[in-house]
Order: C-alpha cells, then structure tokens, then sequence
C-alpha cells in the first residue's frame, strides 16, 4: 500500500533585499527591475525581474544598495524616490479598492450610514485627514481603539474619487478589502517615512 504524500503547500518565501532575511512574500512588497528602473508592483503580475522588500523604514533604506547588490547591476533609484514611488503606488490601489467596494455595495459613505455600519460591524471605517468633528464621534474612537480605522486622503480627495463634492467619512463591510487597505496604508506610511519628508498619520488622531 503506497502512502499517501501530503498535499500541503507552504506559502511562498522570499528575501527582502533590505534586511536580508527570508519571509512570506505575502508579508513584502514585490519590487520590477527593468532597465535598470525599479517600480513598485503591488498586484504582483507586472513584467521583470521581481525584489522584494519588507515595507519598513529601514527595509526600504537599504532596498537600492540590495537590489544593486542582488543583481550585480546600478539601479535608478535611491531611498527617498523609492518611498515616494511606494506611497504613488498605494494611493492607487487603495482608489482602486474603494472603488471595487462601491460597486459591491459594500461601501457606506457618511456620517449617518457609517454609524449605522459600525453598529453591524464593518471591518474598517475610512475617515478624511481634514475629517474634524465625525472623526471624534463614539463610533468612530471606538473603531480607532479596535484597530479598524484609518486616515486617508482630504475630504475632496475622498468626494472626487466617489462622485460626491465631498466626503468625510466612509466604512467597508468586505472584510478583505478592509484587510488590504489596512496593509497598504501602512505600507504607504514606511513609505513616506523613507522620504524623510513625513507622511499623515494612518490612524485616525483620538479626540482632545
């Protein structure tokens, strides 16, 4: 009688080219050299030769050095660029998710309907960096102490990209959407603190 072999996969590894160590790939950003060009590669299927890279601070200090290390070639990139390329990067797929949520319906947008989310239990409440007082409803504090809130993007920025003139405040009821826009808003965050030029706080601020 033959064994049975297991048919478990492990999920892939990679090593980030900043600290150097193996981990998840799912856990780092993927990283397209072509042409001596580095890009950000968020969806994971665009053209080149791939890197990856915790996004962390530090990680992404040293990513031009590994990379050019790795690959035995320059690369056109330094530390800074390559924050500011990873926060370009996030800010669309994070448009592109919320638009995805709108059209599933799983999107609900204002103080009134988000209230009413966060009662049912959305999985994130989304609230502008210029938000004000909606951002220091109960609700809202209380998605901020539980870990299912973010900051992004100004009140025109969020009505600009839903179609509204403009919006404060929104929540998503998809429990993976709001899992990735939590990531790639951190992601964004190591980013912009690569840039050395600062970047908005991804949590919403407590009230005062």
């Amino acid at each position: 009688m033959t064994e049975r072999q297991s048919t478990h996969q492990h999920p892939p590894t990679r090593t980030c080219v900043g600290c150097g160590r193996r981990d998840d790939a799912a856990a780092m950003v993927r990283l397209v050299v072509a042409d001596d060009e580095v890009g950000v590669d968020l969806a994971g299927g665009a053209f080149g030769r791939g890197a990856h890279v915790h996004a962390r601070p530090d990680c992404l200090t040293k990513a031009p050095r590994g990379i050019a290390r790795s690959f035995k070639r320059d690369v056109r990139v330094d530390a800074p660029e390559l924050g500011r390329r990873l926060v370009a990067a996030c800010d669309r797929r994070m448009a592109g998710l919320l638009l995805a949520a709108r059209r599933a319906r799983v999107l609900a947008i204002g103080a009134d309907a988000v209230a009413q989310a966060l009662r049912q239990d959305a999985a994130l409440v989304l609230v502008a960096t210029d938000a004000g007082a909606v951002a220091r409803t109960a609700e809202v504090q209380r998605a901020v102490a539980e870990g299912r809130a973010i900051a992004w993007k100004t009140k025109n920025d969020l009505g600009a990209l839903l179609g509204d003139e403009a919006v404060a405040i929104c929540a998503i009821r998809h429990a993976g959407i709001a899992n990735e826009l939590k990531t790639l808003r951190a992601a964004a965050d190591a980013g912009a603190a690569t840039t050395r030029e600062g970047g908005e706080c991804s949590i919403v601020p407590e009230a005062r």
